[in-house]
């Protein structure tokens, strides 16, 4: 967790970075909407993983109900 923390600390520290360097608010909004874009689709595809990963989880669970009921 500390690691994800400290990435996630100097990804802002990069961004804020190359911010300042843009010449002007409309290079940095555009930047930022690019940016933005960028992690929201890592999110989604981080969500897809968890979803099939709930999805096994609940197979998983389901058949071992199933295979307790059989024995009773």
């Amino acid at each position: 967790m500390e690691r994800g923390y400290q990435q996630g600390i100097y990804e802002a520290d990069a961004c804020r970075c190359e911010l300042s360097s843009l010449p002007d608010d409309a290079a940095r909004i555009c930047f930022l909407k690019r940016h933005r874009r960028k992690l929201l689709t890592s999110l989604h595809e981080v969500q897809e993983r968890l979803s099939c990963i709930d999805y096994m989880l609940y197979e998983l669970e389901q058949k071992q109900k199933e295979c307790g009921a059989d024995e009773t």
